[in-house]
């Protein structure tokens, strides 16, 4: 009795790594080269105010959840918020990564900080800027695009 469980313990564990296979150590760093791409490339982008360098990044069902905002759902939605954006502000920020957690060969999330200076354009005031984010990664066609991304800011401690 004991071998019949254990031989079917065995085959059980079998099953269930198929069913979900380890991606080899050499995708992980592919996987994670290009998620890292994509956000220096969004970083590059929105210091250069760069709409179409952004929503480029994007992909076609995408859905930006920006805070005090209604949620921008579909590409063209988060062409306009962020013509909106960049019509407001000017940012100078860079991000470093927190976690990226890679959830299929087609899906990961990576979570960020951010920090650096925004500019309100209506009156020229520069004022410091630090937030997290949460970015929804779909690869498609070999590439890593931004499905979902939220935002928040974070409030710098008192002086």
């Amino acid at each position: 009795m004991k071998t019949y469980l254990a031989l079917a313990i065995a085959g059980l564990s079998l099953a269930v790594q198929a069913q979900s296979p380890q991606q080899p150590p050499s995708y992980q760093f592919e996987a994670r080269a290009g998620i890292k791409e994509v956000l220096k490339s969004y970083e590059r982008s929105l210091n250069a105010s760069d709409v179409a360098g952004v929503v480029q990044l994007y992909t076609d069902d995408a859905v930006l959840l920006a805070p005090e905002a209604p949620s921008a759902v579909g590409i063209k939605a988060v062409r306009n918020a962020y013509t909106g954006i960049f019509q407001a502000i000017a940012l100078n920020i860079t991000f470093e990564i927190a976690e990226v957690k890679l959830l299929s060969p087609e899906w990961a999330f990576l979570r960020s900080n951010s920090k650096g200076v925004v500019k309100i354009l209506a009156n020229g005031a520069q004022v410091p800027g630090s937030g997290q984010e949460l970015f929804v990664l779909h690869k498609s066609r070999g590439r890593w695009k931004i499905a979902r991304y939220s935002f928040s800011s974070v409030l710098q401690p008192a002086k």
